[in-house]
């Protein structure tokens, strides 16, 4: 039978209930579990870092069936033959208390249903049994089997806000003409027999958590009104500042979608606690809005949007690393939960996924964009005065490299040369720093990396920008020096020249050394004179450039003006370049 889906996530269930290797810590969300006497099918939205051991031994059940209901999903790309059709996976695995060589589960994943007798049979409340489930929680998803004559149903699990209860019929409406069939519940007394099933008549309600069988007329991966993406949530990992969340309708008609922001409820490393300052978000399919970044004062929802019916919402995520505290070692995590709501399409849906990222191992204003080391490949193809109307091609192409470095004050220099280098700490890793002007990286140090530039000055080898702006969507940054007429770097010194060293303009009287007019009357000036340099570059980021977007490779324009090489005025060489960010240390050793 072949499956066409609409979305092409494998959801492979036996990855995520084998033995696991200890998973990174994540934000984690309560899901409040009730167990009425007798059968009880539960839908698990969290995913506990407990085992299954753990979590299902203070229940009083002797078993656990847990079954997957996304597993119609969970098939390989490719049969033995070549076939699309692939293979299925089993949906089904055990947790057992007295007989632990039949337990095919080591961990719960969310998005299973749990199946389960709960063997407290006294009457009424006394019989129930609740509890809390911990863990990381994940967006639903649910694919779906064709009914055959009411012998094939399907375990559907319904995530409603806390505390709401909403018509199952309100829920499925996205569903449309797919379902099938009356709707059904677990229940019944005899741990011996099946489990019951039960009518839903149309005044009843499910609340979070809930199952219910439920027919469906074909295959189909319907998961409810809002289909959530990435279903895991938001992982900014130790370095990343930028992630998108989807949001997409699904169901049937149009609705207005919220997005809410909450404290995790049991952040599994509290060194670092998340503050809704660190984040900010823009919605990146309204033009209008695409480049405003907007903040988030504090938790609760902070944004809203009607979609049409299959609409999707792309809302982007900023992380503004430069807000996290100073002096943190790598790897501490820290995050929050994003919900995703049905505010008034009557479904009652929540979706909800982390949000976490760990902290880089540097101080923030160490690797906040824009600071850091940045490389401008230049290419000057065109000759111009000044005052030229029209400037003219070069005979060819020059090709420079130009290292910059910004640094946390947002202070721009120009480097004739920049290494970067490391020395190995206790634990025996590499600490970089970058060195440029006098200063030479320690003897001890391992040499990563070093970068010159045979066009600027060796006897200046530090230019201090005369004007910089990086945080503008149009960068420029301006840089002025001189090169002496005796200056190691000069162009025109000529040492082995039969008839130009050091002589006027006759080519015969020693001239001065100097900068004076009179050494020449010519078109061309002799070497005795210095020549200023004035070297611009213009970029353009970009609307909404910032350091929680950075754009670190961008292109631009770069102007090179020689002052004094003609009586005319200024020479001035440009053409096309490229800049781009090598590295994020804003620290730079200069002596």
């Amino acid at each position: 039978m072949k499956l066409v889906t609409r979305h092409s996530s494998l959801v492979v269930l036996c990855a995520a209930l084998c033995a696991l290797a200890p998973r990174a810590a994540a934000q984690c969300a309560a899901q409040g579990v009730t167990l009425k006497p007798g059968w009880n099918a539960v839908y698990v939205e969290v995913s506990p870092e407990a085992d299954a051991t753990a979590v299902f031994g203070p229940w009083p059940v002797d078993s656990v069936g847990v079954y997957d209901p996304a597993s119609f999903l969970a098939t390989r790309q490719f049969s033995a033959d070549g076939g699309s059709d692939g293979l299925v996976s089993s949906p089904i695995f055990m947790w057992n208390r007295e007989y632990p060589e039949a337990t095919s589960v080591t961990r719960v994943p969310a998005g299973v249903v749990c199946l389960c007798f709960n063997t407290n049979l006294a009457s009424g409340a006394e019989g129930t049994f609740s509890t809390n489930l911990v863990g990381v929680p994940a967006a639903p998803r649910t694919t779906w089997h064709r009914s055959e004559g009411g012998e094939v149903l399907n375990y559907f699990g319904f995530s409603v806000r806390p505390g709401a209860a909403v018509a199952p019929g309100a829920y499925l409406a996205g569903f449309g003409d797919l379902a099938g069939g009356s709707l059904l519940r677990i229940g019944g007394k005899r741990r011996e027999d099946p489990p019951s099933r039960l009518p839903v008549y149309s005044n009843d309600t499910v609340a979070d958590g809930e199952v219910l069988l439920v027919g469906a007329t074909a295959p189909s991966d319907w998961s409810g009104a809002l289909y959530v993406s990435p279903m895991d949530g938001l992982d900014f990992g130790t370095n990343a500042t930028l992630r998108t969340l989807a949001v997409r309708n699904d169901g049937g008609a149009p609705r207005m979608v919220s997005l809410k922001l909450d404290r995790a409820v049991a952040e599994l490393d509290d060194r670092l606690p998340f503050g809704p300052a660190l984040l900010v978000w823009r919605d990146a399919d309204v033009a209008r809005t695409n480049a405003a970044w907007h903040a988030l004062e504090g938790f609760g929802a902070f944004a809203s949007k009607r979609l049409a019916a299959g609409e999707t919402w792309r809302v982007q995520f900023g992380l503004d690393r430069a807000n996290v505290p100073a002096g943190l070692v790598q790897g501490i995590p820290f995050g929050a939960l994003l919900t995703a709501l049905d505010d008034d399409g009557g479904s009652q849906m929540k979706a909800t996924v982390p949000l976490r990222a760990e902290t880089s191992g540097a101080d923030a204003a160490r690797t906040a964009w824009p600071s850091g080391l940045w490389i401008a490949d230049v290419a000057l193809d065109t000759v111009d005065f000044a005052f030229a109307e029209n400037p003219a091609p070069a005979g060819g192409v020059l090709k420079l490299r130009l290292p910059l470095h910004v640094d946390a004050e947002g202070r721009v220099r120009l480097l004739q040369r920049v290494v970067a280098a490391g020395e190995a700490d206790a634990a025996g890793n590499l600490a970089y720093r970058l060195y440029a002007g006098e200063a030479e990286p320690p003897a001890t140090a391992s040499q990563a990396l070093r970068i010159s530039s045979a066009v600027l000055p060796t006897e200046t080898p530090v230019v201090e920008a005369s004007f910089a702006d990086f945080s503008s969507a149009i960068g420029i940054a301006t840089f002025e020096f001189e090169v002496a007429a005796d200056g190691a770097t000069s162009l025109l010194r000529h040492p082995y020249h039969p008839q130009h060293d050091g002589l006027r303009w006759d080519f015969s009287t020693p001239a001065p050394s100097g900068d004076f007019i009179d050494n020449y009357k010519g078109e061309v000036k002799p070497e005795t004179f210095s020549v200023k340099n004035t070297v611009m570059l213009s970029f353009d980021f970009g609307e909404g450039a910032s350091r929680w977007d950075p754009q670190d490779a961008v292109s631009g324009t770069c102007w090179w003006s020689f002052s004094g090489l003609r009586r005319e005025g200024n020479l001035v060489a440009s053409g096309p370049l490229s800049l781009k960010r090598v590295s994020a240390l804003s620290e730079i050793v200069l002596e």
